[in-house]
């Protein structure tokens, strides 16, 4: 346990994920500490950083680890960030657990490596079971995702969530609480859920809660879930995740602005794969648009992760079928201007010779 010289009365104590996962004997990479009976003054004076002003968050000077002071909570208004902050040395350990979503979430270790587990934490871990830690659970809306995301995380542990935490989340859903979030905050616990090894839970549970409708620009269906399955068996990037789960929903698109704010490349990447998905190039012009399509004549390209994403959810992109158009775009690719520059053309000359050399490429390979 770290020690610094705050103050005679401060004690710091290692909580949340990291002694949850410890006491699953579960992989992290994070660690978190509270600081109880100590000022913002005597951590800055100790050499820590303060990070964001809402919040009485310091990182340590070595190990960029988080230190937050003891503090509650009171709800002042809508969305996340609608909660005024109370941080002061009288806050006690306790007082600061309370406010935490999730009893596996509330627990904390001492200097000696005793647990405190004021709400039941160890209990509802050894009945694999999430649990809001008290009525404040329903103050924070963003809780309804990460609860959502807790279960994608731990689900092939066999972890359910409590009856009672159901209806608090569906009557979060209910009161409209989700709109006033950030978008970006939504994305963050979204993605996060896609590298979650049972990443369909996540969107499974928010559909069962009717979230999906508010959340995202479609309806999560079956064929989604197991397109999202599919691809995440073979790959564990959230891009190609998201892609698989998005273009399969695409039918199911809503005309309500969704809350959350997706990344371009993410957004590019589902609407590429959509519009090919079950529509394999297979005459050279077909191919040629296919790769325009994919941008695969850029840097930029999004092909590899297309080929990816189609190769998982598409039966018709079979192997022999991806491994064409590869060979396809290296082919095409070597097609350059420079070569009718020196022939004389120029201009719109320059791009036809090189559209035609391309097609007559893929037809000598797809004839092969």
């Amino acid at each position: 346990m770290m020690t610094f010289d705050l103050a005679p009365t401060a004690q710091i104590y290692k909580v949340g994920g990291a002694v949850r996962d410890t006491l699953l004997n579960y992989p992290h990479s994070e660690t978190d500490w509270v600081v109880v009976g100590a000022t913002p003054e005597a951590l800055l004076a100790s050499g820590f950083k303060q990070v964001g002003a809402d919040f009485p968050v310091f990182l340590h000077p070595e190990t960029g680890e988080e230190f937050a002071l003891a503090r509650t909570e009171r709800k002042s208004g809508q969305g996340y960030h609608g909660f005024t902050v109370h941080a002061d040395p009288s806050v006690t350990l306790e007082e600061d657990l309370l406010r935490r979503d999730l009893t596996i979430n509330a627990m904390a270790l001492d200097e000696h490596g005793d647990l405190i587990d004021p709400y039941g934490g160890q209990r509802d871990l050894d009945a694999k079971v999430l649990r809001h830690v008290s009525a404040n659970f329903s103050e924070d809306p963003l809780r309804v995702l990460r609860t959502c995301r807790f279960a994608a995380r731990y689900h092939h542990l066999g972890f359910t969530v409590a009856k009672h935490t159901m209806t608090l989340m569906r009557d979060i859903v209910a009161s409209g609480e989700l709109s006033a979030l950030a978008p970006d905050r939504v994305w963050r616990e979204t993605e996060r859920a896609l590298h979650e090894k049972t990443a369909r839970a996540y969107f499974s549970l928010l559909r069962t809660l009717g979230a999906d409708s508010i959340a995202f620009p479609f309806l999560v269906t079956d064929d989604s879930l197991d397109a999202l399955d599919s691809v995440a068996n073979l790959s564990p990037m959230s891009l190609h995740r998201w892609a698989g789960l998005a273009s399969s929903a695409a039918a199911n698109k809503q005309a309500v602005t969704p809350v959350i704010n997706i990344p371009k490349p993410y957004d590019q990447l589902a609407a590429r794969v959509q519009t090919y998905r079950g529509s394999p190039p297979l005459t050279p012009e077909d191919t040629l648009t296919f790769l325009k399509h994919f941008d695969a004549f850029r840097q930029g390209s999004q092909l590899a992760d297309g080929l990816v994403v189609l190769g998982a959810i598409d039966e018709t992109f079979h192997k022999t079928q991806v491994a064409r158009i590869k060979k396809g775009q290296q082919l095409a690719a070597s097609i350059r201007g420079e070569q009718f520059i020196k022939q004389g053309l120029k201009g719109p000359e320059i791009k036809a010779a090189i559209s035609a050399e391309r097609l007559r490429q893929l037809d000598a390979l797809l004839n092969d």
